[in-house]
């Protein structure tokens, strides 16, 4: 099988991983980012999923190491629920996708692997991001080698000579919160989306990635994906694809998931990073708290690699675009899909 060609990983050693799953988003997520963010607490990475297809919220988020329990004691008092707490988990994030098909499903097939156990993973605009026990790295990477082609390192061992004593240049920026409003590069909204989500057996990773591939032949793009590993044998996939390509998707995702339980919803997607993302103690607090004030219940978002995503039912895209600007700075542009 030939390898697909990638730029480069990134890996973030020293966080802490806590989990939450709940028939219904009882407490939302603005509440407990707003708790961590008094407390000062760097957030590496956060995921949401409102629904999974069966009626289940899945919740997820990574800190500091040294952070791990005050998290935890927080999460559990917001929600009265006791969440999974892992130390010593890393985030392992490969670029740049270019939002393909063939790429995350290749990765959600690695993930389906029995000897990893991966917690979550999210995209961002160029990167795929999964959080990794610790134990669980070295086969993790062996498989990402066995799978993709790095041609700056050809080899885990060049890899692994080339990032060891500059761990400090992955680690994230820590900036200063004191403005306003939080500056942003830029604001993208994408519209005619089809929200896809999904409850599986890990073992159906394989074929969720088959129907991946076949995707990848019509030429559609993935505009967000995020999963949720971390709870028993069953998990949570969603993802977006341009609507006009809904007949041949789901034809697709038929033919490989038939015996899936899915859900698919119209939705819109808003996409953004900005200069000082790389510690989200404020960021991911400003993202939820603008939701929940402006009603917007959000189908799905992530914070990874610097980058925000968040997708929103069809309806809510231009009160979703103006909750944002309540909180962060930044021009707006339009990714209209285009005409086949």
């Amino acid at each position: 099988m030939t390898k697909i060609k990638l730029g480069g990983i990134k890996i973030l050693e020293g966080c802490s991983y806590l989990g939450w799953s709940c028939e219904e988003a009882r407490n939302p997520p603005a509440d407990i980012c707003t708790h961590l963010g008094g407390e000062r607490i760097n957030l590496s990475q956060v995921l949401h999923i409102a629904d999974d297809a069966t009626g289940r919220s899945s919740t997820s988020l990574c800190t500091q190491s040294g952070k791990g329990f005050t998290s935890y004691f927080l999460v559990r008092r917001d929600t009265g629920l006791e969440p999974i707490l892992r130390h010593d988990t890393t985030i392992l994030s490969v670029f740049p996708h270019d939002r393909s098909p063939r790429i995350m499903g290749a990765l959600l097939e690695l993930m389906g692997q029995e000897q990893l156990h991966p917690a979550c993973a999210a995209s961002s605009p160029s990167a795929m991001s999964i959080v990794v026990a610790l134990e669980d790295m070295k086969a993790t990477i062996d498989s990402i080698f066995s799978a993709f082609e790095f041609p700056a390192y050809g080899s885990p061992l060049k890899w692994e000579s080339a990032y060891l004593g500059k761990e400090q240049l992955f680690k994230d920026v820590v900036s200063s919160y004191e403005e306003q409003d939080i500056k942003v590069y830029g604001v993208l909204d994408q519209p005619d989306l089809d929200f896809w989500a999904f409850s599986l057996e890990r073992g159906q990773l394989h074929k969720a990635a088959h129907a991946f591939r076949q995707i990848d032949t019509l030429g559609a793009k993935i505009a967000f994906l995020a999963a949720d590993f971390s709870h028993g044998e069953q998990s949570a996939l969603c993802f977006c694809l341009p609507a006009l390509y809904r007949g041949e998707a789901a034809k697709a995702l038929d033919s490989h998931l038939s015996l899936a339980k899915r859900t698919i919803k119209e939705a819109a997607g808003i996409f953004f990073h900005g200069p000082h993302f790389g510690d989200r103690y404020r960021i991911a607090a400003a993202l939820t708290e603008s939701m929940e004030t402006s009603g917007i219940e959000p189908l799905a978002f992530s914070c990874a690699v610097h980058s925000i995503s968040v997708i929103v039912k069809a309806r809510d895209l231009r009160d979703g675009l103006e909750a944002i600007k309540t909180k962060f700075h930044a021009p707006c542009q339009s990714l209209a899909p285009k005409q086949r």
